[in-house]
């Protein structure tokens, strides 16, 4: 199941808040996991791994942690991230 976006406005109403810079990426954290377990689902044999350098956000990051992922890393920085 896909999870819901949130509105255009409640997206633009957090950009006015926040005051981002751009650009920018937003990343919402339920399609990360619905992905995530997507493709666990459709291969149950394969060992998953996220390339941390693809986008290392600490919240990703800690999403995959906790649905049980294997990383890519490249880099003491990135070790020190996923442990």
């Amino acid at each position: 199941m896909v999870p819901k976006f949130p509105s255009r406005e409640k997206i633009e109403k957090f950009i006015a808040a926040n005051k981002l810079q751009t650009p920018y990426l937003g990343v919402h954290l339920d399609v990360v996991e619905s992905n995530y377990s997507a493709l666990r689902r459709t291969f149950p044999a394969a060992e998953v791994f996220y390339a941390v350098k693809a986008n290392p956000a600490p919240d990703v990051v800690r999403r995959l942690v906790s649905l049980g992922a294997s990383f890519d890393v490249a880099s003491p920085a990135e070790i020190k991230l996923v442990i």
